[in-house]
């Protein structure tokens, strides 16, 4: 409290000094001969760059744009100031376009002089345009109905190590919605991405990725997301029947031992399946080639398994005449 009123004295003492009376004088100069500056200012030729935006009207329920209209231009404008102050200043400047006026045969375009016509018309017939950042507005598009096509994932993803890619991708969408004339319609089946590279990759992961523009078609939505299952590796050993090929008529083959030894490693997730199709095969045609011991050959196996192998290299064998 106490120093609250020696603050309150101070201010009243102050106040009452010629000095502050004086600075409180000069202030107000100041402020008035900074309006009148301002005010003569605003009555000079100025130039000046504005963001201008772009409106579409009257546009059907049936159409669709294959490209994105430009939602803005940039525009060089020299005038008056306080004419552009007016026109500019206060509210964002926009042009607008009546789709039926400027659009046929599957193109809305807006020619250079049109568009520079629109800008002067907003900013006032005394505004001088000097420069427009687009020459002209062509957008194709389409009245047809979309079609569904699949997306195909292009990537390069490289599991950690003791890791697998356990199945294909996983896209969501699974399909997208493709506009464009009758003929890319008719010919385009599929759309793809754009690569998607990972290394080292230590769990199930999910990408959102980008699909790869084809010239003259919109593509709905315009990026998938992807999810790559990555699974542990698990090590398993099994005995197998060994297979004999190429035994003529008459003749058989007994084997020692008649199983096999096979290591391989399998996806967590498919450890209990027991249908792996894992084939060892025997060649008639290595006993005639003289071999005292049947060299082990790996034959047809599940696409699941990995770094399969026979742990034993080869069998002893006994010819019988049938």
């Amino acid at each position: 409290m106490q120093r609250g009123k020696k603050l309150k004295n101070y201010w009243h003492d102050v106040k009452a000094t010629s000095g502050f009376r004086k600075f409180l004088t000069f202030l107000v100069f100041v402020l008035v001969a900074s309006l009148f500056w301002f005010i003569l200012a605003l009555n000079d030729d100025i130039q000046d760059d504005f963001e201008v935006g772009i409106k579409v009207v009257n546009v059907p329920d049936s159409v669709t744009f294959i490209q994105e209209i430009p939602k803005e231009i940039h525009v060089l404008v020299r005038d008056k100031g306080t004419s552009l102050w007016r026109n500019a200043m206060f509210t964002r400047p926009e042009v607008e376009f009546n789709f039926r006026e400027y659009a046929s045969d599957g193109l809305f375009y807006v020619s250079r002089g049109e568009l520079t016509s629109e800008v002067k018309k907003k900013f006032g017939q005394s505004a001088n345009v000097i420069s427009v950042s687009l020459d002209t507005i062509g957008v194709i598009y389409t009245t047809l109905p979309p079609r569904r096509v699949p997306v195909e994932v292009n990537m390069d993803i490289t599991p950690a190590m003791g890791k697998v890619i356990s199945s294909k991708p996983v896209v969501e969408p699974g399909g997208v919605q493709i506009y464009s004339s009758r003929e890319g319609l008719d010919t385009i089946t599929r759309v793809v991405t754009d690569k998607l590279r990972a290394q080292n990759l230590e769990e199930p992961t999910t990408f959102t990725v980008k699909l790869k523009k084809i010239p003259g078609v919109r593509i709905e939505p315009s990026e998938v997301k992807v999810r790559v299952n990555v699974e542990a590796l698990i090590r398993r050993q099994i005995t197998v029947p060994i297979q004999i090929d190429n035994v003529p008529a008459g003749e058989d083959l007994l084997l020692f031992p008649s199983t096999a030894k096979v290591e391989y490693y399998i996806p967590m997730s498919k450890f209990g399946s027991e249908d792996h199709n894992i084939e060892v095969r025997v060649n008639y045609r290595d006993v005639e080639n003289g071999m005292k011991n049947l060299p082990l050959n790996l034959g047809r196996h599940s696409k699941d398994l990995e770094n399969v192998r026979i742990l034993d290299s080869s069998v002893e064998y006994t010819l019988v005449q049938n």
